[in-house]
């Protein structure tokens, strides 16, 4: 098959070049005059490479054709073209994920000798793409995050891509959803793994208390400085520092934390020495930022400087396949905790917890758990030991249970087995309904095509 290829450069002279070029290269060539068309392009196609200029015309960069072709595929690789003057910025893109850049004017024997090097590392992500598929089916979490849903998989193929970069991320999902370990399985992929991971929930803190928090103070800075403090700052140099909540940063504080951002540097209250720093930032917020800026709450250019790259991590009631793994782990982690013999979950509870909302998310389901092991006399998990909203919402039952019934009830019942029952299934099912068309059955499932194809390998299903 060949590679395709996306050129963003709002030169046409340079865009209808390298389409002729490239075309005769043997590769598939659409292109892009500006940011705009690039992310419209990349929205509607996979592509396998992405050579973008890094400057163009109004606010439109590399760095966002960067952020906006990762984030769709993990693994599309992006040469940047720059001029002498910009190449500070083109490394710059490097450290944010792209592959590499090459300067203009260029010799097409280079570009040529880039690109397949591009491609070369594409091929090699997917390889790591499909491993880390593998490991995650097998091992039914990563990273410490439990979950195997396809929702759940392209989170890890982005953790996996973004985290060996300097590139700040943004983590957006509800309460309770787990975008801690998200940032911390950034922390642990990366090159700053044996350095601090500090985190900080920005709503707990008072706001006369932020500043000496994140940066620290000297001793008789204020009243009841009695001693030098270090910030969080300090201390997470040469880690991660992640910012929880950031939407709740008052706004007065919001211009401090973007000169030190900016700078890599800040200075302790009541200090006048500057203090280098060397610091990711990986933030979450549950509140819509964007909508925030609009209202005036949070300031657009720290905004753009911690958006970088997002990760949207769903919530529990939008991969329900995760339940039953996430169920049955806390249940081993609560039986341990106070020595208790359950090991199972009955039918009937299974089918409550499959068939809940999950307002808490995974949080909640965690607490149903522990609740239901404290309570639970016998060895296996009744609806007696759930909470009664769990339970009500829980007798009409999902879809899947009352399709297979017998799963839950059965000693020892493999969930590996169950699952790929179920979902061989449902692809067989969609496949004839679709009448044969992968693409339509992709659509009638809610998943990918590429998705489609990955699970029609595994079940040996033509």
């Amino acid at each position: 098959m060949k590679a395709r290829i996306l050129v963003v450069d709002d030169e046409q002279s340079l865009r209808q070049f390298l389409r002729i070029f490239l075309r005769k290269e043997g590769y598939e060539v659409d292109v892009a005059a500006s940011l705009a068309e690039a992310e419209k392009s990349i929205g509607d196609n996979v592509y396998d490479l992405v050579l973008t200029d890094m400057r163009m015309a109004a606010e439109d960069d590399g760095l966002k054709v960067i952020r906006s072709a990762i984030q769709k595929t993990p693994s599309t690789q992006v040469v940047v073209m720059t001029a002498y003057a910009t190449i500070e910025g083109a490394v710059e893109a490097m450290k944010q994920g792209a592959y590499n850049y090459i300067v203009k004017p260029f010799d097409n024997k280079d570009l040529r000798t880039l690109i397949h090097g591009a491609l070369a590392s594409k091929d090699m992500a997917v390889e790591r793409r499909k491993a880390l598929r593998e490991g995650v089916q097998g091992k039914g979490s990563f990273e410490g995050i439990v979950g195997r849903s396809e929702a759940m998989l392209r989170v890890y193929e982005l953790v996996e891509r973004v985290a060996p970069t300097n590139a700040n991320v943004m983590i957006l999902g509800e309460s309770g959803t787990g975008k801690e370990l998200v940032a911390a399985a950034l922390h642990s992929r990366s090159d700053r793994k044996d350095a601090p991971f500090v985190a900080i929930n920005c709503a707990a803190i008072p706001e006369t208390l932020m500043e000496s928090e994140l940066f620290g103070h000297v001793r008789g800075a204020f009243t009841g400085a009695v001693q030098t403090k270090r910030g969080l700052f300090e201390s997470a140099h040469r880690g991660t520092l992640f910012l929880d909540e950031v939407g709740e940063i008052p706004h007065g504080m919001q211009s401090k934390l973007l000169r030190a951002i900016q700078e890599r540097s800040f200075r302790r209250i009541g200090g006048n020495e500057d203090i280098s720093i060397d610091v990711r930032i990986v933030c979450a917020s549950k509140k819509d930022l964007e909508e925030e800026m609009k209202a005036g709450r949070f300031r657009d250019d720290l905004y753009f400087r911690l958006h970088v790259i997002q990760i949207a991590v769903p919530p529990l009631h939008d991969r329900r396949e995760d339940i039953p793994v996430l169920a049955m782990h806390f249940l081993g982690k609560f039986a341990k905790q106070m020595d208790k013999p359950i090991t199972r979950i009955d039918g009937e509870a299974m089918r409550a917890l499959l068939a809940y909302d999950y307002p808490g998310n995974v949080r909640e389901l965690e607490n149903i758990l522990e609740r239901a092991t404290i309570i639970e006399t016998k060895d296996v998990i009744s609806t007696a030991s759930l909470p009664p909203n769990v339970t009500k919402i829980g007798s009409q039952g999902p879809e899947a249970v009352s399709l297979y019934p017998e799963i839950f009830d059965v000693e020892g019942a493999s969930l590996d087995k169950v699952v790929d029952r179920i979902e061989k299934d449902l692809l067989l099912k969609a496949l004839e309904r679709a009448e044969g068309n992968k693409t339509e059955a992709a659509k009638l499932l809610n998943i990918s095509f590429r998705s489609l194809r990955y699970r029609l390998d595994k079940h040996g299903i033509e």
